[in-house]
């Protein structure tokens, strides 16, 4: 009796358009092709027929990859555009930033009883008050 495989996961059949290859990988290897060609005959009399092959491999290969690629249903130009956008584009991830009380507390108390700093500014500030509220007293009375 004869089996037929059927693929697990439906969406990752794409249909074939020219042999094992899909439109989208169609197009992009003509495009990269031609591209390729063009970048040849245009740099071969310049630099000559050896470097011109560089040039062809330069401008295909990158269009061709771009058609070729996919990872997790997702083509490169996605990607790109994803890693552009959290990179670039938009702001990093804003850290929140709390105000430590008790930090605050311990350095004023330190000021305060080790270096001596703040006790003469809350004395004068103490005695102030009180001389202040003696002289109210005083004009009431």
């Amino acid at each position: 009796m004869g089996y037929v495989r059927v693929p697990r996961d439906i969406k990752r059949v794409k249909p074939k358009f020219i042999g094992p290859l899909n439109k989208r990988q169609t197009i992009t290897m003509a495009l990269g092709i031609s591209g390729g060609i063009i970048g040849y005959y245009l740099s071969k009399p310049v630099i000559g027929a050896s470097n011109a092959i560089f040039v062809l491999m330069v401008v295909m290969l990158p269009i061709v990859f771009c058609g070729l690629f996919e990872k997790d249903n997702r083509y490169v130009e996605d990607i790109l555009r994803d890693f552009i956008n959290v990179k670039f584009i938009r702001p990093g991830i804003r850290v929140f930033k709390a105000q430590n009380m008790y930090g605050f507390v311990h350095n004023r108390i330190y000021e305060k009883e080790v270096l001596g700093i703040g006790d003469e500014e809350s004395k004068e500030q103490g005695t102030r008050h009180w001389k202040q509220a003696l002289s109210h007293d005083k004009e009431s009375a």
